[in-house]
């Protein structure tokens, strides 16, 4: 009788540690899916930042090309920021995406984000300033300042079009 119910504890046991074990191994790969599912959205988080950058270089270029010439009207140049705008303000946006996902992201994903972080910054800065500029009673659309506007908003969106991607 002793030995039948040490058997039946074993086997209790044996049953116990089999379905513990099977547990572990499902939030194993619940934890592994749900990292995988974060680096996807992080890198289509960068991806679409990249994209928006491509879209302030074309408009930051266009810019720069009203500001050679002197027939261009200040409507013109309101035209390139209102482009530049939403994408400057959609990056901003990915970016504190980016920033609440970071506990899991890759360290490749982190060196990327500090990188394109410090760029992004220089571009919400410059769109401002552009801004600021149009909005100045009598501007002159000769000002010096659109064309060193122009050039680091151009600069800078090109450098986070070409961050390395960690994807």
């Amino acid at each position: 009788m002793m030995s039948k119910q040490i058997g039946n504890v074993g086997l209790w046991l044996g049953t116990m540690t089999m379905l513990l074990g099977s547990r572990a191994v499902v939030q194993a790969a619940s934890s592994s899916t749900k990292v995988g599912d974060e680096s996807k959205k992080a890198a289509r988080l960068f991806r679409d930042i990249r994209a928006d950058a491509v879209k302030v270089r074309s408009a930051a270029a266009r810019l720069d090309t009203l500001s050679a010439n002197p027939a261009s009207k200040w409507l013109d140049y309101d035209r390139q920021w209102n482009e530049i705008k939403p994408s400057a303000e959609d990056m901003q946006m990915k970016l504190a995406r980016l920033e609440k996902m970071q506990a899991a992201i890759s360290p490749a994903e982190q060196a990327e984000l500090d990188q394109s972080k410090s760029l992004i910054v220089e571009i919400q800065s410059r769109t401002h300033q552009l801004r600021m500029l149009l909005d100045k009673p009598g501007v002159q659309t000769s000002d010096p300042r659109f064309k060193t506007y122009s050039r680091s908003l151009k600069n800078e969106a090109q450098k986070l079009e070409k961050t390395d991607s960690a994807s």
